[in-house]
């Protein structure tokens, strides 16, 4: 194949997330490039995508983009956070859960313990390496690039390219408890998962800590309502006298 400026490249690239406490359910971060050569022989070099972040932005209708599967038609959230750190591309990003797709993708991350990140963009400035004179083994050696969309994908490019951490709240409806003992691989199906719920929610106490009976009210302890007693005696044989 011969690249040319203006070719269209989508490289599948490492995503390693990390726990944020403060963020909300369905917040996502981590790596969407590195400078490693992939399985097509691409090398990107650490901030190859730094101007045209820049330029575009991450909001409007020219902002990169956070897509599902490099479909175009699929936008799944916004992107937070996107630049270069140390020599890779970081990304912190909001899916957005109120897409019946995205919140499937979603689904099925955390049933597969992650997924993978992937960047679209279009060449601009590009080397062919000499592999007699070099160790390197890329085919291609992308210095910048005017990055279109990063994707949410099933399978990387890189070996090693995995989501470590999604963002994710207890659920907090029947509905989504069902779906959670699917995605963790406890059910097989929605039917099997209310069953299991319909159980739980009928057994709820058992999962409550046991309550400490009240201590006694003052007024009703026996010894001290005794000792009261035996002072109004006394009071009384003393009001006869």
């Amino acid at each position: 194949m011969t690249w040319e400026v203006g070719n269209h490249i989508e490289c599948d690239l490492g995503f390693t997330a990390h726990t944020v406490s403060d963020v909300p359910d369905g917040y996502i971060a981590g790596i969407a490039s590195t400078p490693v050569t992939d399985l097509y022989k691409h090398r990107v070099l650490p901030g190859a995508f730094d101007r045209s972040i820049a330029r575009k932005g991450l909001a409007g209708p020219k902002g990169v983009k956070l897509l599902a599967f490099h479909d175009w038609s699929k936008p799944a959230g916004v992107i937070k956070k996107l630049g270069t750190v140390d020599q890779n591309l970081g990304i912190e990003a909001q899916l957005n859960l109120n897409v019946s797709y995205v919140r499937d993708l979603y689904e099925i991350a955390k049933q597969n313990d992650g997924l993978s990140f992937s960047v679209g963009f279009l060449l601009e400035d590009f080397e062919f390496p000499n592999q007699k004179d070099s160790a390197d083994d890329a085919a291609l050696i992308v210095k910048s690039g005017e990055l279109i969309e990063v994707s949410v994908v099933c399978f990387p490019a890189c070996a090693d390219a995995k989501m470590a951490f999604v963002k994710q709240q207890p659920p907090d409806t029947m509905a989504e408890f069902e779906r959670a003992l699917i995605a963790e691989g406890v059910c097989q199906s929605r039917n099997e998962a209310h069953r299991i719920a319909l159980a739980a929610k009928r057994s709820i106490h058992l999962f409550q800590p046991r309550r400490e009976p009240d201590p006694p009210h003052p007024l009703l302890d026996v010894h001290k309502l005794k000792a009261a007693t035996d002072l109004a005696a006394r009071a009384k044989e003393l009001l006869r006298i």
